[in-house]
Order: C-alpha cells, then sequence, then structure tokens
C-alpha cells in the first residue's frame, strides 16, 4: 500500500504544469484547449453494462447543449439553480452551465429531507431546480413551502406514470425535453472572479442550514493552492463518491481533475464502491477519515481470521513505510 503511495509522490513530482484562469468556465475551457482528445469523465451505462468515457472536447460539446437550454430560460444574472443529482455527468453539466452564465449553483444533499430542501430552496430563492425523480420534486411540493422564485423543475431520470399525479404548482419536465427547447445561446458575459460560484448549504444539525457563499476566485485559489503542494496528471484517475453537495469533493474532487486534466470516474453508489475500486483502478481517492476507517476495519476484520496473511500484510507495510520515508529524504524509522 504504502509502496503505491511513494510511487504517485514520484509520478506528481514530475507533472506537466496544470492550467490556470480566473473563474471556474475559464478554467474548463483552458483545459478542453490543452488536451481536447485526453480522458475527462467515466460513467457506467446501465443500458449496455459498460463504463463510458467523454473526452473533454465531448464534454465541452455536452456542457454547451446544458447552457443552451439555461439560457433560452432568460433567467437574471446570478440566479439560483438548485441540484439535487447523485455524483455524475448530470451533476457536472448543469454546474458548468450555470457557472459559464454567472448563475449561482446551489447543490442539495441527496438524502436530506423535502422539509429541509424545502427550505433551503426558499432561503436561496431558486429559480430551477434540477431532480434525479419525479417522486423527489412530489415529496418537496407536498411541504407546503411557498416558493414564489421558482420558475420551472427539470427531471433527469424516472420520470414516473402520470396517472394520478397532482398537477404541480410550477412547470416540471423531462431533461430531454428541457435541453430540447434550448437555442445556441451565442456570446454572454461570463461571471467575474468576485462573482458568486456556489452557495453550499451546512447539514442544519444545529438549526435550519445555513448558506456558505463562495466565489469563483474563492475556489480557484483553492485550486492553485492545492496544486502547489499536488499535481495530478492527465494519466491519473479519480474516483468520486463523496456528495457534490460538499466543498471537500467539489474543490479536490471536481475542480481540481479540471485544473490537472485528470480522468473523473463517478462511482456507481457506495455499497459498488469496492467494484468500482477494481474495475476502475483509481490513482486518486478523495475521501474523510470516516471511510478510510470503514476499509481499514474491514481489512482487519479478515485478517483476524489468517494469521499468514496478517503477517505478510505487516511486514508489506514495513517494507512500503521505509521506501516512502527514503523517497522523501526522511530519516530511518527505528520503531
Amino acid at each position: 500500500m504504502m509502496r503505491g503511495f511513494s510511487t504517485i509522490v514520484r509520478k506528481l513530482s514530475s507533472a506537466a504544469a496544470p492550467v490556470r484562469a480566473a473563474t471556474l468556465p475559464e478554467l474548463l475551457q483552458a483545459r478542453i484547449a490543452a488536451t481536447p482528445e485526453g480522458a475527462a469523465y467515466r460513467q457506467f451505462d446501465a443500458a449496455s453494462g459498460q463504463w463510458r468515457t467523454l473526452t473533454w472536447r465531448e464534454t465541452g460539446e455536452r456542457v454547451a447543449r446544458w447552457r443552451d437550454a439555461l439560457a433560452s430560460m432568460v433567467l437574471p444574472r446570478e440566479s439560483r439553480v438548485a441540484i439535487l443529482l447523485p455524483n455524475g455527468l448530470d451533476a457536472m453539466c448543469i454546474d458548468q452551465a450555470c457557472l459559464s452564465l454567472a448563475d449561482v449553483p446551489v447543490p442539495l444533499h441527496a438524502i436530506d429531507n423535502p422539509g429541509s430542501i424545502a427550505y433551503i430552496l426558499a432561503d436561496s430563492e431558486a429559480a430551477l431546480l434540477v431532480v434525479q425523480q419525479r417522486s423527489q420534486w412530489e415529496a418537496i411540493e407536498a411541504v407546503g413551502q411557498a416558493l414564489p422564485g421558482l420558475r420551472a423543475v427539470v427531471v433527469t431520470g424516472e420520470w414516473g406514470p402520470l396517472d394520478g399525479a397532482r398537477p404541480s404548482s410550477v412547470p416540471v419536465m423531462p431533461l430531454a425535453v428541457w435541453l430540447a427547447n434550448g437555442r445556441a445561446s451565442g456570446h454572454l458575459s461570463g461571471p467575474r472572479a468576485d462573482d458568486l460560484a456556489a452557495i453550499v448549504y451546512t447539514s442544519g444539525t444545529t438549526g435550519r442550514p445555513k448558506g456558505v457563499m463562495l466565489s469563483h476566485g474563492n475556489v480557484v485559489a483553492n485550486v492553485q493552492a492545492v496544486l502547489q503542494r499536488v499535481q495530478p496528471t492527465p494519466d491519473d484517475v479519480f474516483l468520486s463518491f463523496l456528495p457534490l453537495s460538499h466543498t471537500f469533493e467539489r474543490t479536490a474532487g471536481y475542480y481540481l481533475p479540471i485544473a490537472a486534466g485528470s480522468c473523473v470516474a463517478y462511482a456507481r453508489s457506495v455499497p459498488q464502491l469496492g467494484e468500482d475500486l477494481m474495475s476502475q483502478q483509481p490513482t486518486v481517492l478523495i475521501s474523510v477519515p470516516r471511510i478510510y476507517e470503514r476499509v481499514h476495519a474491514k481489512v482487519q476484520e479478515a485478517l483476524a481470521r489468517a494469521p499468514l496473511k496478517a503477517r505478510l500484510m505487516a511486514r508489506t507495510q514495513a517494507i512500503g513505510w521505509r521506501r516512502f520515508r527514503a523517497a522523501q529524504g526522511l530519516a530511518a524509522d527505528d520503531a
């Protein structure tokens, strides 16, 4: 395990210079121009049962369709767009479409309750809500929260039967219809560095959720700070599974790979994470301690039943740790 980490450190130290930009849409455009045919995203296609890869050029074309559809709504500059989607291409596309038009993404926690989401929609004055299933919007609407600013709801996935469905207070449409209504938007002024790039809400464990307002300059500065310490390369593959409603994943698992030109593979789900790790073989995993603790506990549980494997694991870790310290020019560890 440590041997693999030291190899990554040596590779990253010789990485090519990443692209630079003042705003997030500029960052994406610079990446597309730098490596148009490089691998940008991988996502599992349930219909074919295969993983599909999107290049940076194809990513730009896909985002442009979403941008045109959003521009056709003629929303005021800095309109809030709420995103209730799992990690994936749809979440990336609506986020990038918002950013390119100087609108403000409001990423929502996928497992949050309808009441909390309704409160955030009202508090942020969201003009558009993008959800995966129509039933999600129906549950939110049933809360009864007044949402005078909401202009439309777009459903990216399961539409469900219309029989018995209650009339909605706002237009609700499938993604295909919304995209088809888009018209080429031409040149529209993008955001400035001090414009909002997101309003990220807290979990609400200590009261009502509170919206944290982040500018393009905030996020780009964070990405640049990371790149001063670690530089992923176009050969690296990130496995994305932490929610994009968290600033950690948004910065380190989403915008950082754009700057570096690395590929992002979207994990299917947390229960399938082990399979996705095996099939996609990521070189970079962005996570939080709780996930690593769970993995470590599972490994220790398995080793407890296999004394020989436990000794081999201990020996492997010791060798890897020595090699890592040597590669970093650190003093030998005699412990």
